[in-house]
């Protein structure tokens, strides 16, 4: 897959997934700033970054099958921390998968 294809399906899958957060009031950037399924306040540009307060990742709602391509029914935005937590509690058969 050439860099070009695989950054724009990156960026679909964002969008997939950020479409299922949730608005934060009457926030004057209501793209910009969203809350994750558990409630955490994340930022749109701050994709994948662990050092903001705000930091998300693309998280599965339900656990992926190995060797499967993601769905994008299945992904979620999720808080870095919420993603970090869920990692470190899957069980070990999961997270060889």
């Amino acid at each position: 897959m050439a860099v070009h294809e695989h950054m724009t399906l990156l960026e679909d899958l964002k969008r997939a997934a950020w479409s299922r957060t949730s608005p934060v009031g009457n926030h004057a950037h209501a793209w910009e700033f969203r809350k994750d399924r558990l409630g955490n306040m994340v930022r749109w540009s701050d994709y994948g970054n662990r050092k903001s307060p705000f930091g998300w990742e693309l998280d599965t709602i339900e656990p992926r099958i190995a060797g499967v391509a993601p769905d994008t029914d299945n992904l979620q935005a999720l808080h870095w921390r919420a993603t970090a937590a869920r990692a470190s509690n899957l069980p070990a058969a999961l997270k060889a998968a």
